[in-house]
């Protein structure tokens, strides 16, 4: 039941002109009755996201076609722009998962948008059934069941997925991309803006897109950053995609003799190490990374894919790749171990609603792969996402979208897509899928790049240029050339010994070469 999830990167940034930005926020109260300031540390026991933020919530009907829908509140967070006197379009955030609180990842990536700010208006807003608009919560696992042998998680996680079901099936039909979108477009009319910028990473770049297709006349530019189309059909692609990135992390440690000399081909490692583990789990005793007490951790083929996943999203988890794999090859399973809980705690921060998130996956994605059967996409350290993705999409609630909503989306608006070289689930193959109906797209590859690279390099530059310009045309991004992979982490002895071989090498080349004949 373990689903990969994209862990934005954050920056950090202080906002100086507090007058000007207080004046603004006046002015939007005026015209906002239901926002107001962000609750302060006194109420939360935590510092606001930023000292003038502006919260509230926005009134929708559940169902839209139903005039006797019950209403749900979306959460919305503001940030008012810099600039006393700002451009008329503000920038709205979309996060990923699907299932991703916008307002939580705020904290994580406002700084990103810190340029855009200083002259637009930035808002976050909880896509309906996450965070705090009405979230379909589930909890298919605890750290508890996390203990339990793999047949008793399965057990577990089985019973968890009929009591969602049970909880949310009058209201999952109305949790897919299209309503979240409208719901979008009515905050905009109600925030009184009458053309907007939206930036979304993974599966918000599916929001993005999808606002773009059924509100072109509100929107400005569209801004995606890992590329996520329907037509990637989740999880169906993802292993093919996954195996693609760790085979590039093993071709770049093969370029490199002491690489190569301390870890060998990871990918056959890896795999040995996953069916080592399908054959007969694993369990150790490791101290418990916050109490320090020790525990016993059962390792299976699905943890080690997982957390071997959850790394090649990360560009700088990457450069423990090779480390991981060949330490759980010889039989040392402590670092695996320790970054299983490193996948939970990014997975808590994330904080997936799982109600929401099958409700997409289920509605959107499984049916384009539904009737192909799994064997296409077992390729990845037997993970086998499909089997377990349908076997929960077949029992889900089932939900009617639009009639050319898997259609492709076609508009002459500018659009800068975003992708990582070494991106494990949405490659830069899906961007320029999309790219081929969008005539003024720009597509860009961060050759050092995973998944989500707007917090890399000069990428977030990149984006406050192409938002103040509102195109993309001879927007230089050479710069990203700059961004390339981390040097991946060797141990003690193949530094060493790295050393050694070049400062050998570089005597040689200092002594003089004669001719000689005899």
């Amino acid at each position: 039941m373990r689903t990969s999830i994209a862990i934005l990167g954050c920056l950090s940034f202080s906002v100086f002109f507090t007058g000007c930005d207080r004046a603004h926020q006046l002015d939007h109260q005026k015209r906002v009755a239901w926002l107001n300031l962000c609750p302060d540390f006194s109420q939360t026991g935590k510092a606001a996201v930023e000292q003038n933020a502006q919260c509230g919530s926005f009134s929708v009907k559940e169902n839209p076609q139903d005039a006797n829908s019950s209403a749900i509140s979306l959460n919305v967070l503001l940030l008012p722009a810099v600039n006393p006197v700002p451009e008329k379009d503000p920038l709205f955030v979309i996060a990923g998962g699907p299932g991703q609180s916008a307002v939580v990842v705020a904290e994580s990536v406002h700084g990103l948008f810190n340029d855009v700010r200083k002259n637009r208006d930035i808002v976050f807003v909880d896509q309906r059934g996450t965070g705090k608009s009405n979230p379909l919560d589930c909890e298919f696992e605890t750290e508890a069941s996390q203990q339990l042998p793999e047949k008793e998680q399965e057990t577990f996680a089985k019973q968890a997925l009929v009591s969602c079901i049970n909880k949310i099936k009058d209201h999952a039909a109305f949790y897919t991309t299209n309503y979240a979108v409208a719901d979008l477009d009515a905050v905009r009319e109600a925030l009184g803006y009458e053309k907007i910028n939206l930036w979304g990473g993974s599966y918000g770049s599916r929001v993005v897109l999808e606002y773009l297709r059924r509100y072109p006349t509100h929107t400005r530019t569209s801004t995606v950053d890992g590329v996520a189309p329907v037509a990637i059909a989740l999880p169906w692609s993802m292993e093919a995609d996954g195996l693609a990135a760790l085979q590039a992390i093993n071709r770049q440690c093969t370029d490199m003799p002491a690489c190569k000399s301390a870890y060998g081909d990871i990918v056959s490692k890896a795999q040995s190490v996953s069916n080592r583990l399908l054959a007969k789990p694993e369990s150790i005793r490791i101290p418990h990374p916050r109490t320090q007490e020790k525990i016993n951790v059962n390792l299976s083929a699905e943890d080690f894919s997982g957390v071997i996943r959850l790394a090649l999203y990360s560009r700088d988890l990457s450069s423990l790749i090779p480390r991981v794999i060949s330490e759980a090859e010889a039989g040392n399973y402590e670092l695996f171990a320790s970054l299983i809980y490193l996948a939970k705690s990014k997975s808590d921060m994330a904080g997936i609603s799982y109600g929401m998130h099958y409700s997409v996956v289920c509605n959107e994605d499984y049916p384009l792969y539904k009737d192909k059967g799994p064997a296409e996409s077992n390729v990845f350290l037997n993970a086998k996402s499909v089997q377990k993705y349908s076997d929960v999409c077949v029992q889900w609630p089932h939900a009617q979208l639009p009639a050319d909503y898997w259609g492709p989306i076609k508009s002459d608006l500018p659009v800068l897509m975003l992708s990582g070289a070494v991106d494990p689930v949405t490659p830069p193959r899906w961007a320029e899928l999309v790219k081929k109906d969008l005539p003024n797209a720009m597509h860009i590859v961060v050759p050092g790049g995973h998944h989500i690279v707007s917090q890399e390099g000069c990428v977030a530059q990149l984006i406050t240029g192409f938002i103040a310009k509102g195109d993309a045309k001879n927007l230089d991004a050479s710069c990203v050339e700059n961004i390339q992979p981390l040097a991946i982490h060797l141990p003690v002895s193949a530094i060493v010994a790295q050393a050694e071989v070049q400062e050998k090498a570089a005597a040689n080349a200092d002594q003089p070469v004669f001719d000689r004949k005899d």
